[in-house]
């Protein structure tokens, strides 16, 4: 387990620097979109949609180191009133609600991503993009979560935190 946890976070640490990047890349497209707009009037209609896709990587890329570090949100009203024992079910359960979620995502992700290829689906925007290429993020993404889910309930079976097992791992030098 201790390989796959490595090779999961390791995972999980490309998506978000792609995921940083998409980002990145989508602030200097709508910086360029800007000034060409309203300083030489001349606007660039395929922006916006090229930024719709990068956020949605931005997303579903980010979304695994999020669930490693356990950044995801929760009701802490509810979860600071119960007990170590308590606590603990929560978040196994949440744990496994996120995996089911994520799981789903993959199953009906993929089925989109072959739909659109079959019947040869593209965007209404000015790209014309092949939608299955910005839709294949999903299942990607998907994918990456459902493995974060997989090793968090682990760590979190241990008995540690998700958060404490990612600094610990830092401290160790594993990342």
């Amino acid at each position: 387990m201790k390989h796959f946890e490595r090779l999961v976070r390791w995972l999980a640490a490309l998506g978000v620097a792609l995921a940083a990047l998409s980002l990145i890349g989508s602030m200097a497209l709508i910086v360029y979109s800007v000034v060409m707009r309203y300083f030489l009037n001349q606007p660039v209609a395929w922006v916006d949609e090229l930024v719709g896709y990068l956020l949605v990587a931005c997303v579903m890329l980010a979304a695994a180191d999020a669930m490693l570090e356990g950044e995801h949100l929760a009701v802490d009203i509810v979860t600071e009133r119960l007990g170590s024992r308590g606590r603990r079910i929560a978040l196994l359960g949440g744990v496994v609600a996120i995996a089911l979620s994520a799981l789903l995502l993959v199953v009906e992700g993929w089925d989109m991503v072959g739909f659109s290829r079959m019947v040869g689906l593209r965007s209404n925007g000015y790209m014309a993009a092949p939608m299955w290429i910005p839709q294949l993020l999903v299942p990607v993404g998907a994918v990456l979560l459902l493995l974060a889910a997989i090793v968090a309930f682990a760590v979190a079976a241990r008995r540690r935190t998700i958060a404490s097992e990612a600094a610990l791992q830092r401290s160790a030098g594993i990342e």
